[in-house]
């Protein structure tokens, strides 16, 4: 092979390269002065924003990629915000959430419901609107998910409960991720708990808001207590149902009660308390709330009523082996 082949050639092949790289550079180029000169349409952004709530520059930037297409520009930005999620949760599992709500959904029928605890870091994104929104779906997706089984009671602790799968194919876990993301600050559903009736019981439910009201559908409550608890009408000689009204006022004193004096027990009148630590933690023997002259085996007595089981959750609260 004659060197003058060599030099033609080599002569060539850096052409090429010269020619390709000149190329490349246009083409990023003409990309970039057609994103900068695309004009974004004001109405479409509106729209992006108020559909996902991400911030201004964030869903500028996805139309400017996607020139106004708002499908393909919310698709993006769900699918950044779901891996930035992911790596924001990992990232910040360590920190400490002490704050957030508790869920309560009851089912139209009163013969079921729900009760979730979703905690965050700050009261400020307590009160956030999305998370708002963020608890009501969790107690959604887990009052359906429960309510398929017919089980009368059913627990489920953290690692479990993000394992469920909403309607949409994703998982708890996936749900909450992705709102990191979006606040930005470390968020998880703590604990879930379903209760359901059987022939012969009721139950009522009740959530203390701590502050102003939060405005959610009227089949889901949230605040910062919340209880469910479980009753049984008595029944007279004749195994029939005492003929009198159903006590529902008195009922929700009894939610009310728990949640304020936070029974550990239901407690039994065949066992005695057998000491001001016993009176002080089984709900038959605490002074009522309302009237401390009398104790609350005495309401329910009065009012021909048995407490079967009790749920309560306080958001926030040290749990047995758990530290926040």
């Amino acid at each position: 092979m004659s060197k003058l082949y060599i030099i033609i050639q080599t002569e060539l092949s850096c052409s090429l390269i010269i020619k390709m790289l000149y190329l490349k550079y246009w083409t990023s180029l003409i990309g970039s002065v057609r994103k900068m000169t695309t004009a974004i349409d004001k109405s479409s952004l509106s729209k992006l924003r108020k559909k996902t709530g991400f911030s201004f520059i964030n869903c500028k930037n996805a139309l400017l990629q996607f020139e106004n297409d708002l499908v393909k520009a919310e698709g993006w930005l769900k699918e950044q915000a779901q891996k930035e999620g992911w790596a924001k949760a990992t990232k910040l599992q360590s920190r400490p959430m002490s704050q957030g709500l508790v869920g309560l959904r009851t089912n139209p029928d009163n013969t079921s419901a729900t009760l979730i605890e979703v905690n965050c870091e700050t009261d400020f994104v307590a009160r956030n609107q999305k998370f708002v929104d963020l608890v009501t779906t969790l107690t959604t997706v887990c009052n359906n998910h429960f309510t398929s089984f017919n089980n009368k009671k059913i627990s489920l602790e953290k690692e479990d409960v993000n394992l469920i799968v909403s309607s949409d194919g994703r998982t708890i876990g996936d749900l909450v991720a992705y709102e990191v993301g979006n606040i930005g600050e470390n968020m998880a559903l703590r604990r879930a708990v379903h209760m359901m009736t059987s022939s012969n019981t009721t139950i009522s439910t009740y959530v203390h808001v701590s502050g102003d009201e939060i405005n959610v559908s009227e089949n889901c409550q949230l605040g910062k207590y919340g209880t469910i608890v479980e009753f049984e009408r008595l029944e007279n000689e004749d195994k029939t149902l005492y003929l009198v009204a159903d006590p529902f006022h008195v009922k929700q004193q009894i939610c009310q009660h728990i949640v304020g004096l936070n029974p550990k027990t239901v407690g039994s009148e065949d066992d005695e308390p057998v000491s001001n630590k016993d009176e002080e933690t089984m709900l038959i023997y605490q002074e009522f709330l309302t009237d401390p002259t009398i104790l609350v085996k005495d309401v329910l007595k009065e009012n021909c009523l048995i407490v079967k089981d009790f749920i309560r959750f306080e958001c926030g609260e040290r749990l047995p082996g758990e530290d926040l």
